[in-house]
């Protein structure tokens, strides 16, 4: 898949390298194949062809990944229009991930080497740190963008909200512990399997931070913990992918920077 409608698809391939985490990001904003990691010595690849053929026959798409297959599979999804890849070594971090990607509409792969020896906070910050880079990397002019968005994502009890304004204005206002959940009978957990709490909102605020984007995230009421941050991070998901979308040639604001300023 070489284009998006009349555009071109916006891809990135980031390595973010410190002391404590190797991180590697692919991301297309508009789904399709994957574009391939750097070589790196923190990740030996496994070559993508060593699929099993049963894997290869029920999922043909897997035939022709520039990404490598992690052992741990969770939050692997291919399709024809999406190539979904995660493995940073925090669960319950690769489903919210893959949540995101697969409802915003994006392909996206991660790896990551982090101290989970110490906690999952170094991990955590800098994945999305990475994500937030590859996101503005992506992303490239801002010409056509529809800029603003919103979403809401219900979630069995839980229902949550998101609004994301791509302004090159990094800012960003989290909670998902706070609504109305003292009427719902529950109180805030410190983890959801292996990532705490409080580091679900730090992440959220992290990738605002390196996307530049104003982001504002709300978790209105829910009983389950669980609930409460997928459906944050689908509503996050649903607003991204209406801020991201390009108006064609001909429309109103087709071909312009949505900004009196005329920049983002």
């Amino acid at each position: 898949m070489a284009s998006s409608g009349p555009f071109p698809r916006r891809l990135a391939v980031i390595s973010r390298d410190t002391n404590e985490t190797k991180i590697q990001v692919s991301l297309s904003l508009d789904g399709g194949e994957l574009r391939a990691f750097p070589i790196s010595s923190q990740f030996p690849d496994r070559n993508p062809s060593s699929s099993t053929a049963a894997e290869i026959s029920a999922w043909d798409p897997i035939s022709r990944l520039s990404i490598p297959l992690p052992s741990r599979r969770h939050a692997t999804q291919i399709t024809w229009t999406q190539q979904i890849i995660l493995d940073t070594g925090i669960g319950f971090l690769d489903h919210m991930l893959h949540a995101l990607s697969k409802h915003a509409g994006w392909s996206l792969a991660i790896r990551a080497c982090g101290d989970l020896h110490i906690d999952e906070h170094h991990t955590t910050e800098d994945v999305f740190l990475a994500l937030g880079t590859a996101f503005n990397t992506a992303l490239g002019d801002r010409r056509s963008l529809v800029r603003f968005g919103r979403g809401d994502a219900p979630l069995d009890e839980a229902l949550s909200w998101a609004v994301i304004d791509i302004s090159n204005r990094p800012y960003s206002v989290i909670n998902l512990w706070e609504g109305d959940s003292a009427k719902m009978g529950t109180a805030k957990r410190e983890k959801v399997g292996d990532l705490s709490c409080e580091m679900m909102e730090h992440g959220l605020e992290s990738f605002a931070q390196a996307a530049g984007v104003t982001l504002h995230v709300r978790c209105e009421y829910g009983r389950n913990a669980h609930h409460r941050a997928e459906s944050a991070f689908k509503a996050l998901a649903v607003a991204i992918r209406t801020a991201i979308e390009r108006r064609e040639e001909g429309a109103v604001g087709g071909g312009d920077v949505v900004s009196t300023k005329g920049v983002l």
